[in-house]
């Protein structure tokens, strides 16, 4: 299970809050949040510091997402070697 929170900090910035894991179905809802977050050109971040698990699906929609200008906020370290060790995913 996922949980999706939206904090919208200004009329230019919102972060995703994500509670759970990233697997299966959820990795698709996220997706659809993430895009609707970008639809409105606004900067995405999305905090990942209660993930608990994330499957291969998505580690690419998160790399997906940071090659769209979205930054990673509170991951924990097991994650940030999955993305890739990315210099914007930030333990």
């Amino acid at each position: 299970m996922l949980k999706i929170t939206r904090a919208v900090l200004s009329k230019k910035e919102s972060t995703l809050r994500l509670d759970g894991r990233i697997t299966g179905q959820w990795v698709g809802l996220l997706q659809e949040s993430a895009q609707f977050v970008l639809d409105e050109e606004v900067t995405l971040s999305v905090d990942l510091k209660n993930v608990s698990f994330i499957d291969w699906e998505g580690i690419a929609l998160l790399r997906s997402l940071l090659d769209q200008g979205a930054y990673v906020l509170n991951a924990p370290l097991f994650l940030v070697e999955q993305i890739g060790k990315r210099k914007d995913a930030q333990s």
